[in-house]
């Protein structure tokens, strides 16, 4: 299958800003260890296991996500790790942990959008505008309630401190879920109505023009 000449160039600073992601986890993975750093070793051993699963996805699913999702996805956990942890921008900047918290929301509703995309266009399910959006909606915060029990967990069974201010810090981090994932849910709505929604529009033509093989075995 060829793809568009500017979905390959993406392609290509993907396999770029990835590598140097994962390059930069490895790094820190290697310093922890040799100083015996256990928090810094579980951190950046979980963060260098999801770097990879966009791979995971296309070896195991078939499913290509577009470049630009997953450049996103991979500055997503450069701005996390390497610089909200390590460089503590989380500690120097009071806003970062909610920017990150508004974008993961937002590309996890972008990703169950296209979920939804996938069973309507091989006709798996029938869905109106406002169930799709709500199911975007769903999946995007359902993840994020997940993350902060994971935070909740490590932080109560090892003492780590990924919750840093406890209760304020958790329920900060929800409601900044929350309208990150009703903001891409909105979008959706009015790109299934209208198809006017120009970042969803964007996402959806090229999603479908990487997966056509896809779309089309199991129609």
């Amino acid at each position: 299958m060829k793809l568009p000449a500017i979905i390959t160039r993406n392609l290509k600073a993907h396999i770029v800003i990835s590598t140097i992601v994962r390059l930069s986890m490895i790094g820190i993975l290697i310093t922890a260890v040799a100083e015996l750093n256990f928090l810094l070793m579980f951190i950046s051993s979980v963060m260098l296991f999801v770097s990879f699963l966009p791979s995971i996805m296309v070896r195991r699913f078939k499913i290509f996500l577009p470049p630009e999702l997953e450049i996103t996805f991979s500055l997503f956990l450069f701005a996390y790790f390497i610089l909200g942890e390590m460089s503590r921008f989380f500690l120097i900047y009071w806003w970062w942990d909610l920017m990150l918290h508004s974008f993961a929301a937002f590309m996890l509703g972008l990703i169950g959008f296209l979920i939804m995309y996938i069973f309507h266009m091989t006709h798996k399910v029938r869905m109106s505008a406002a169930l799709t959006s709500i199911f975007s909606f769903c999946f995007s915060l359902s993840l994020g309630v997940l993350w902060e029990m994971f935070e909740f967990s490590m932080d109560y069974s090892f003492g780590f401190n990924m919750q840093k201010s406890g209760l304020r810090d958790t329920m900060t981090d929800l409601v900044v879920d929350t309208l990150g994932a009703l903001l891409v849910s909105v979008l959706g709505f009015l790109y299934i109505k209208s198809g006017k929604a120009y970042i969803v529009k964007r996402l959806v033509e090229k999603f479908a023009s990487m997966n056509r093989r896809l779309l089309r075995s199991i129609k």
